[in-house]
């Protein structure tokens, strides 16, 4: 089952307003050709990554893992290890694309922030797989 990510406005203006300085930098600015290419480079890299986290934000519970999907960046849960889940609000980098979020603790003081649009089927799902799971 896969679970999108909540998409706040926080992260809605930081990601896309990034791309579009970068563009605008693009078009508004007069540079040498090698500096135009650099910029185009490095512009093009940070827009596909951007995008590419906006868009492929997601949470897949699948054989009792739960995979953390954020964008270029992969984490593996094993959903037996989940400890705690305890709803936070929280503005830091973490794989979650809303600053209300889980707080989702396993292994040995390892913890991991997400954002999935239907939290309570979310939650409901990973208790159906591990009934010992903390929820606050």
């Amino acid at each position: 089952m896969i679970f999108e990510s909540k998409k706040g406005v926080l992260y809605f203006s930081v990601i896309w307003g990034t791309i579009l300085v970068i563009l605008l930098g693009l078009f508004l600015q007069q540079m040498s050709p090698i500096m135009l290419t650099i910029y185009f480079l490095l512009g093009f890299t940070i827009i596909t990554v951007l995008c590419w986290i906006w868009f492929r934000t997601n949470y897949k519970i699948e054989n009792h893992v739960l995979l953390v999907n954020f964008g270029p960046f992969k984490i593996r849960i094993n959903i037996h290890e989940i400890r705690k889940i305890k709803k936070v609000k929280n503005a830091w980098t973490s794989p979650g694309l809303s600053i209300e979020r889980l707080e989702i603790t396993y292994g040995f003081y390892q913890s991991t922030y997400i954002s999935p649009k239907n939290e309570d089927l979310f939650i409901k799902e990973l208790l159906k797989l591990n009934s010992k799971i903390h929820f606050e």
